[in-house]
């Protein structure tokens, strides 16, 4: 087998990814949108907060559904406010009541989406490297991966914006 060589000054490509999420290089806006990216920022992370909840709920959905092989429906005549009934696909038709586990999936892909629109919003504002967009879209699809994700990028994003901010006038200046 042959041996991968790898220096100190490389390090692993799982270190080297982590490092570039990690870095603000390579952030370059215009300083005509800095005034916007406070509010891109605002929106990425409560899209990345609800895009990491729902993933957590579709997770939770798919171990009741594929390991205990029951839907979770709401309000089904007969039962209480949840119910979990067997998958049976020859009469999940005929179940009334409102199916979560259906609501779940179409409401995460939606928010997912949402989620990449946020994503793309603050990286073109930030004129990041294109991997720093992939890297960010990924976090929403690992579960728990959107929370911590969204915590480094608005740290550096903040860290850049209160750098970068345009000096304010000082008082008393020449006439």
């Amino acid at each position: 087998m042959p041996q991968v060589s790898s220096s100190a000054d490389e390090g692993t490509y799982l270190s080297r990814l982590w490092e570039q999420l990690r870095s603000v290089k390579g952030a370059r806006p215009r300083p005509a949108d800095l005034p916007r990216v406070p509010a891109a920022l605002k929106l990425y992370q409560v899209t990345a907060w609800i895009t990491g909840i729902m993933l957590l709920l579709l997770c939770a959905e798919m171990v009741v559904k594929y390991g205990f092989h029951h839907w979770v429906y709401a309000f089904q005549p007969g039962h209480g406010l949840i119910s979990f009934p067997v998958v049976n696909p020859a009469t999940d038709l005929y179940l009334k009541g409102v199916n979560i586990s259906i609501a779940v999936l179409i409401v995460h892909g939606w928010l997912y989406v949402v989620y990449l629109f946020a994503d793309f919003r603050l990286w073109s504002l930030m004129r990041m490297p294109f991997t720093k967009f992939v890297q960010i879209a990924l976090g929403g699809v690992i579960p728990f991966m959107s929370f911590i994700v969204e915590g480094i990028i608005t740290k550096q994003v903040r860290t850049y914006l209160d750098e970068n901010a345009p000096k304010a006038p000082t008082a008393g200046g020449s006439n």
